[in-house]
């Protein structure tokens, strides 16, 4: 029965699409306000069909349906209930079914939220092009990707998620997270592409299109750092960020939506960069179905990416006529949207947007070079290539820090050009705290020159982005400003603190991180990088889902904390879970790396001591309040410039 349901639940979403996409066309071409109106019920089927079959997948899940093949494969009965729910984005099918669910959600609110700008030709043709986009991937589900298959003779119980899908419970909101990111950018990508068409480029639609990609980087932010903490506390390496190619999948569409989102600050200003802008959320929403194309295809191998199908040839091709439509839509409106306002000629607001996108477009591509390269060697001539951290950090390095000294110089630069002694004077109390940190680090020692240009490059991002935000909230112009104003600069300069934060933390751990093992034999205690860890003894840990062996440390007095080593139900594999004393100057993660042979016999513990890794989650979270508190600033904004409905030619209000 649920095969059923969510298969019906299929054709519901598929024929919603297709009908509202014929519906919005004639609606435009006919300039039929009714139909218009009327289309608007098909994006609504859509979400229904969506909600029937993410509703059929969970109920298989939560009562063991092993007729569905999906479920045999992805739960059992001993599975924990939470993992049971998350089972639903463990592989490869629900995934696509999780996408296309959070993207029929995302369209459903774009029609609410402008219900009453229904008949503005724009607003049909961005609902047209996230129909499409919907519509590809319902029948991806219908057909190469079905997660509603069933097995002629259903099994008593299932195999159960990946072990490393049981193992925290991060991976009930990491993905989710992210994918409300990725899928969010369909939304800004549909307006961009859509103002194309109808040869639509007011800054009231700009503004509206930067809110929905706001929106969209918050949670892709939060996805990648909860991601990266889910790679902490899980895989035991003591690591987060290893510049796999499924990360980098994550980190490309952040990079060009972020560079979108500077940029687009000068197109809803005024109409500048308006070809520039929508080419980012061009590039934006391609790296999306790009990275689909690497986790979902086989063609990369990661902890993260899911098996081998055969959905790659399906999704490279749709990535393919993404990026020519969209890039030929570019060129033929080029003319016509070009901005005769542009200034990037002296020091000015206009020329630091446009500094931070080409620096934000070449660690992208440097970024994507590195991931794809192994696959273009090996198309060409059969060849084995990897691409690891050393590549990645050596020509991405410069140009973070790059980054991190125009971020800070752009909210002192205003529109109008100002003289290098002014901006210098803005910026003279930042300049000398960075000296000063580089001239600390070189004193306690240091000689990588890249660490301490990191010191000084990070201490000046945070001091300015500090000066800026005390001297808006003191100023009297920034007590005048009206809310929406004020939310979105101190939104801009909070996400800018956090991103300093988290490239000092980023810096200090990696630089000064050490691992090590140690062996302590029962109620003893080694040191290791000046910490005391005391081995307790083991214990094992039977429940219903796993049998796990548990090493018990003490940690500085602290603790215990307990390192394990899983077993997972049936699964032979072995899968280890680290144990973190986290502290706010540094962390100390250990791992049972060699169990004991008896109750008396010694262990061999696992230990990476890393310092400010918690200043990593602190940053990311400043990035998301950041943009949160400038997502507020633009629910309150009202624009005073009115948008024409060009079915009836009349004004409405926004």
């Amino acid at each position: 029965m649920n095969a059923i349901i969510g298969t019906a639940g299929l054709v519901v979403s598929i024929v919603g699409s297709i009908s509202g996409i014929i519906s919005y066309l004639f609606g435009i071409r006919a300039k039929d306000a009714k139909s218009i109106r009327r289309s608007g019920g098909f994006v609504v089927l859509v979400f229904a069909g969506a909600l029937i079959s993410t509703g059929a997948m969970q109920h298989g899940l939560l009562t063991h349906d092993f007729s569905l093949s999906y479920v045999a494969s992805n739960s059992s009965r001993e599975t924990p209930l939470l993992y049971q729910i998350t089972g639903m984005w463990s592989s490869l099918a629900g995934s696509i079914l999780l996408w296309a669910t959070i993207l029929a959600l995302y369209l459903v609110l774009v029609l609410f939220k402008y219900r009453k700008r229904e008949l503005d030709v724009a607003f049909g043709w961005a609902m047209v092009v996230g129909l499409v986009v919907a519509g590809f991937f319902f029948i991806m589900m219908a057909t190469s990707a079905n997660p509603f298959l069933t097995l002629a003779h259903p099994p008593i119980d299932g195999s159960g998620p990946n072990p490393l899908l049981q193992n925290y419970p991060l991976v009930a909101f990491h993905p989710p997270m992210l994918y409300m990111g990725y899928v969010g950018f369909t939304v800004p990508f549909a307006f961009g592409i859509a103002s194309l068409i109808s040869n639509r480029s007011d800054t009231t639609f700009a503004r509206e299109t930067r809110y929905w990609a706001l929106v969209a980087w918050i949670f892709l932010t939060l996805g990648i750092f909860l991601g990266a903490w889910w790679s902490y506390q899980v895989l035991g390496w003591g690591g987060y960020w290893a510049w796999d190619p499924v990360e980098n999948s994550a980190f490309l569409p952040w990079l060009f939506g972020t560079a979108y989102l500077h940029s687009s600050m000068s197109g809803s200003r005024g109409g500048n960069m308006k070809i520039w802008n929508i080419g980012l959320l061009v590039a934006t929403f391609s790296m999306t179905i790009l990275g689909t194309f690497f986790t979902r295809s086989g063609v990369l191998q990661s902890v993260h990416a899911f098996s081998g199908s055969t959905l790659g040839p399906i999704l490279i091709i749709f990535f393919a006529f993404v990026t020519v439509v969209s890039f030929g839509l570019i060129a033929w409106r080029a003319s016509s949207m070009r901005a005769s306002s542009f200034s990037a000629t002296g020091i000015n607001r206009d020329g630091t947007y446009l500094v931070n996108n080409l620096l934000f477009s070449a660690f992208a591509g440097i970024v994507l070079l590195g991931t794809t390269f192994p696959l273009l060697a090996q198309a060409i001539n059969n060849s084995i290539v990897s691409v690891g951290p050393p590549f990645f950090n050596a020509f991405t390095a410069p140009l973070g820090l790059a980054l991190l000294f125009f971020m800070t110089v752009s909210p002192f630069v205003p529109y109008t050009n100002i003289s290098i002694k002014s901006l210098f004077n803005e910026l003279f109390v930042p300049l000398m705290m960075g000296l000063l940190a580089m001239a600390i680090a070189v004193f306690l020692g240091s000689r990588d020159k890249g660490l301490i240009a990191a010191y000084g490059f990070g201490t000046f991002a945070l001091t300015g982005s500090l000066k800026k935000m005390i001297g808006v909230l003191l100023s009297r112009r920034g007590l005048k400003q009206s809310f929406s104003v004020r939310a979105h600069l101190m939104g801009g300069l909070i996400a800018h603190i956090g991103v300093a934060v988290v490239a000092i933390a980023l810096a200090t751990s990696t630089a000064f991180g050490v691992r090590g093992e140690v062996k302590i034999s029962p109620f003893q205690s080694a040191y290791f990088q000046g910490h005391k860890l005391t081995y307790e003894g083991v214990s094992t840990l039977v429940t219903p889902a796993k049998t796990s062996l548990r090493a018990a440390i003490m940690i500085d007095g602290r603790g215990p904390f307990y390192p394990a080593i899983s077993q997972f139900g049936t699964n032979s594999q072995v899968v280890g879970t680290p144990s973190v004393s986290a502290g706010i100057l540094r962390d100390v993660s250990v791992t049972l790396d060699s169990p004991p042979q008896s109750a008396k016999s010694q262990v061999i513990i696992g230990v990476v001591v890393e310092p400010l890794v918690s200043w990593l989650w602190i940053g990311g979270v400043l990035m998301g309040l950041g943009g949160g508190l400038a997502l507020l600033g633009s629910l309150r904004f009202k624009s005073k410039v009115p948008q024409i409905n060009q079915l009836k030619g009349e004004a409405v209000g926004v």
